[in-house]
């Protein structure tokens, strides 16, 4: 049976070992009221359940996701010239995963989660980049890394795909090869697209 998320997940393995820059990358687009709105994220897992992004409670992003949980994610590697359009529905990742997950976040992402919930809000206005870059040295100072906790805003969603779409752009004469891949009753139907 063919399974499309094991076929990302070969190409991410083979995007990553040719130090492609998008190997870790997803783009999110997700629409509250029918004006879509596009994210770059980094993409965590891909996995036979879904794919897994980590984001901030505080965003404007969440608050769209907790009003319309359709979403799409692109995935795009140029090293290998293959795109994925996954679409599906997002669900939230239990506590016990982000208790888990986010202490193996990089120091700096693990100090702008505090931030979010200590000086400002993700994507509201602040005075400048050098204050939060101050509010985030001094809070350093007091709050060594070992000593952070996971704050409540951090959160983790799982797009659940029920629709695929691969594009192969290799072709020499541009007869690209276009499938679409439909989850029914659990298993992956195949359906080879015009390009």
């Amino acid at each position: 049976m063919i399974n499309p998320l094991e076929i990302i997940n070969n190409d991410r393995l083979s995007a990553r070992s040719l130090e492609d820059a998008n190997a870790e990358l997803c783009y999110l687009a997700l629409s509250e009221t029918g004006s879509p709105s596009v994210r770059t994220l980094i993409l965590r897992t891909i996995s036979n359940d879904g794919l897994t992004v980590f984001i901030n409670k505080t965003s404007a992003k969440w608050r769209t996701i907790s009003k319309n949980d359709e979403a799409e994610m692109l995935i795009w590697y140029p090293s290998l010239q293959r795109q994925y359009r996954i679409h599906g529905v997002i669900e939230e990742l239990d506590r016990a995963a982000i208790e888990q997950n986010w202490p193996r976040r990089p120091a700096g992402s693990k100090y702008l989660d505090h931030a979010t919930m200590n000086f400002q809000a993700q994507s509201q206005t602040i005075d400048s980049h050098a204050a939060l870059a101050s509010y985030i040295k001094e809070f350093r100072e007091t709050h060594p890394e070992d000593s952070l906790t996971t704050p409540e805003v951090a959160a983790g969603i799982i797009l659940r795909p029920e629709e695929i779409e691969c594009l192969d752009l290799n072709s020499p004469d541009r007869l690209h090869d276009r499938r679409r891949y439909t989850l029914v009753n659990g298993e992956w139907k195949e359906a080879q697209l015009m390009p």
